[in-house]
Order: C-alpha cells, then sequence, then structure tokens
C-alpha cells in the first residue's frame, strides 16, 4: 500500500496493487497508543540578556536547535509519521512502514530520526549536489541515502516512482510507503503548532503578552503552524515577524506578486529557506486583509553575523536559515520598522530558534571571514 501526502491537497492517496481510490484526509487522528517518546521534545523557553539589550526589550528564545533532528521539523514530520502510524492495520507492524523523503536537508533529517525513533525505516533521495555534510548526517541517523538528478525536482520524481516500485515488489520488506512532504501539509502544520502550545505554557507569569513572536520562513511550514497555534488560543491578532534572507524571500515575493508567486531562484547563503514558492496556507494567512503576519526580509550578511555572534554569546551553533531571525533582534530597527512603532524595554519578544543541521565551526569561520571578523573567537 502507497500513501502519498500531497502538499498542496489536503487528502490522501491510497494505492493498493491493483486498485486506486481516494480517501479524504479527516479531522485529528488520535497518537498510537504503544508509540512510546514523542518523535518531538518539550523544548526550553530561555531569557537572552545579550540579545534584550541589542533589541531594548525583554527576548525569550523558543530553543527548538534542541529537537532530536537539530530542528523544528522534527515536531511537523514528527506529527505526520505518527498519523500514519495510527492509520496502520494492526497486521501490519511498523517496521514494514518506509517514510520517503526527497529533502537533502533538515526535513530529510527530521522524518529520519522521527521514523528511527517510531521504529520504521525512511528512505531518503537527494540530487547529486547535496552537501557532504547533510549526507553524513542522515546516514548517521539512521537512513537509506540514494542520490540521483542535478535538482530537487528530479530526485523527488525519482523518489516517488522509487516508492511505487518498492510497495508494489515488496522490496526492502515494505508493506506500505508514506511520502512525506517538506512543510505543506496539515498534519505538518498541526506538529508545528505544538510550538504555540510550549511557549504559552512557559511564558514567566511577568511577561504578559508577547509583543511580537519573531520565526523564519523557507516553505511556510512553521509559520502557519505558529499562526494556527496562536489561533487555537484566541491570540491571532499577536504579530508574527516572518523573517527571510534576500534571495530567499519566497514569502515576501509572493506578497508583491500573488497571481505569480514562484521567486525566480535562490540566490541567497540561506539554502534551507530555498522553497521557491510558499505554501499556499502561508501565502493565504500572510496576505489576508488586517493580517499580523509581518514579513521582513534581512541580508545574508545579517544572518552570518548573527548566527557567529549568537555562537559567541550564547554558545550555541545554528545555520543562517535561523540566524536571520536572531538578525532580527540583533540589528537595531528592524523590530521598530516591523511593528510600526517603538519597541519599549516593558515589551516581551519571543524568537522561534528553528535551528537546522548545515552548519559547522568550520562554516562559521568563513562566514566570520567573508561577511567580517569579530572579537571572541568561536568556541
Amino acid at each position: 500500500m502507497v500513501t502519498v501526502l500531497h502538499e498542496e491537497a489536503p487528502k490522501v492517496v491510497i494505492v493498493e496493487k491493483g486498485s486506486n481510490m481516494e480517501v479524504a484526509n479527516g479531522g485529528t487522528v488520535s497518537p498510537p497508543q504503544d508509540k512510546g517518546q514523542l518523535p518531538w521534545i518539550v523544548t526550553p523557553l530561555l531569557e537572552s540578556k545579550s540579545l534584550s539589550r541589542a533589541a531594548g526589550c525583554r527576548v525569550l528564545l523558543k530553543m527548538d536547535l534542541h529537537q532530536p533532528s537539530g530542528s523544528f521539523k522534527s515536531r511537523g514530520i514528527g506529527n505526520l509519521i505518527l498519523k500514519a502510524i495510527a492509520a496502520l492495520p494492526m497486521d501490519v507492524p511498523r517496521s514494514s512502514l518506509m517514510i520517503y523523503s526527497s529533502s537533502g536537508g533538515n526535513a530529510g533529517l527530521a522524518a529520519v530520526t522521527a521514523a528511527h525513533a517510531l521504529g520504521c525505516p525512511c528512505t531518503v533521495v537527494v540530487p547529486e549536489s547535496t552537501k557532504e555534510l547533510m549526507i553524513r548526517k542522515i546516514k548517521a541517523a539512521g537512513g537509506r541515502v540514494i542520490q540521483f538528478g542535478e535538482s530537487w525536482a528530479e530526485a523527488d520524481v525519482y523518489l516517488r516512482e522509487l516508492m511505487r516500485s518498492e510497495v508494489e515488489s515488496g522490496a526492502e520488506g515494505v508493506v506500505k510507503g508514506v511520502y512525506c512532504p517538506p512543510f505543506d501539509h496539515p498534519d505538518i502544520w498541526q506538529g508545528n503548532s505544538t510550538i504555540v502550545d510550549e511557549i504559552i505554557a512557559q511564558l514567566p507569569r511577568d511577561a504578559g503578552i508577547p509583543a511580537a513572536l519573531v520565526a523564519s520562513v523557507g516553505g511556510g511550514g512553521l509559520l502557519v503552524g505558529i499562526q494556527h497555534g496562536l489561533e487555537r488560543h484566541s491570540l491571532g491578532s499577536i504579530p508574527v515577524l516572518a523573517v527571510e534572507t534576500r534571495g530567499a524571500d519566497s514569502l515576501a515575493f509572493s506578497l508583491l506578486h500573488p497571481e505569480a508567486p514562484v521567486l525566480p531562484k535562490i540566490s541567497s547563503i540561506a539554502t534551507s529557506l530555498g522553497a521557491r514558492r510558499v505554501a499556499v496556507e502561508c501565502q493565504r494567512i500572510a496576505a489576508r486583509e488586517g493580517s499580523n503576519i509581518k514579513s521582513v526580509v534581512l541580508e545574508d550578511w545579517q544572518g552570518a553575523q548573527a548566527c557567529i555572534r549568537f555562537a559567541e554569546e550564547e554558545r550555541c551553533v545554528v545555520e543562517v536559515a535561523c540566524g536571520v531571525s536572531l538578525a532580527a533582534c540583533y540589528f537595531g530597527g528592524v523590530l521598530e520598522r516591523a511593528l510600526g512603532r517603538r519597541v519599549e524595554k516593558t515589551d516581551t519578544v519571543v524568537v522561534v530558534v528553528c535551528g537546522g543541521s548545515n552548519i559547522s565551526l568550520g562554516l562559521l569561520n568563513e562566514y566570520r571571514k567573508t561577511y567580517g571578523a569579530m572579537e571572541v573567537d568561536v568556541i
């Protein structure tokens, strides 16, 4: 059996040998009762004195870089895999449920990490251009990695064909396969929305309602999850700064070109933000009248310098796709311009430190050489 979870349609397509049928995606599916530990964790919400000084307000960091896969994607992709396990017939073991991903980045690593934790195998097909750093990390997490094609599109087509072939033939012991999109599915958004539940529960009593949340945007799965979570708690009017780097600013582009919302190319070093088009739901919530979503576009050098400074001051290493959200607090005036008002010392701003594994100390030092030296060496 093959289950294809489509990126742009909230349906589950089930294909069995000799048959083809569609089943509408239902409401909330309870996770399997014997699943054990969730494939994501509750991460801390920490106050940063250095970022608070830089921003001129109280800055709290939601530390999702500590997720099992190294990024927030453990939440959404983990939830999608939990739903797939819950839908398994009683006589089908988890070990025969193969998770298929065509992401050579954080989504692929999250799929492997979650699948392994839940007792399912995972296959990741990546283009030939994928960095060896990420291939090693995906393999180390327990995934089967296949390199194919010059682009993600070619790798994705091959992955889908491989999934159908293996399910039909029973190769690798596969009885059922689940296609795992990187960001565009309701189960992923639902998993990502748990970050809001945690933030609300963890806010210090004297913090009050946050003046803003800050989060990076690639394909928009995190942003949609945050907004759905806020609305679930009747907090949908809280400003959410949706931060991108120039050259990977697909959300900002979609707001300027709503009829043709596909970014011509990705030219930013923040490759984890490199979806040329955001999810339709992401564009919808950002473009609606009176939206609380504030699009913010910063430069690569700002994201890179924020990564360096964060490593020096907080002793945490993140990639530029995450660093650009930190840059919104490190660089003066960004918060004020986005909110359209003066930021007060009594304001509380929550930054989602979304993490990401496409980073190393060597790469941080390359950023230091390219974008400016800092006084304190990276440790």
